[in-house]
């Protein structure tokens, strides 16, 4: 296995692990600080429900979920795919 793939592996590991407080409050704080336009923020509200949780997994699946939202432009899909991906990578 590739030292890269080891290393995507133990972070997801990591975010199954880490508790999150308040993931409502995380989301807009990442929504922020990624500066999400409007479409994207309603995407990772229509993604949350379905993800819903109290880990960064379920950050991290949320903003992947709402790169999927029927109806989103290419470019936002790639935009919430790129942020969870890098929320992600945060960890560890």
């Amino acid at each position: 296995m590739s030292l890269e793939l080891g290393n995507q592996r133990d972070r997801f590991q990591l975010s199954m692990e880490s508790p999150v407080d308040d993931p409502l409050a995380t989301l807009d704080r990442f929504n922020r600080q990624f500066q999400l336009n409007q479409s994207q923020k309603d995407a990772v509200s229509w993604a949350w429900p379905q993800e819903a949780g109290d880990t960064m997994f379920s950050i991290v699946n949320t903003y992947t979920r709402a790169a999927a939202m029927e109806g989103l432009p290419a470019e936002s899909s790639y935009r919430l795919q790129r942020v969870g991906g890098q929320v992600l990578g945060m960890l560890g």
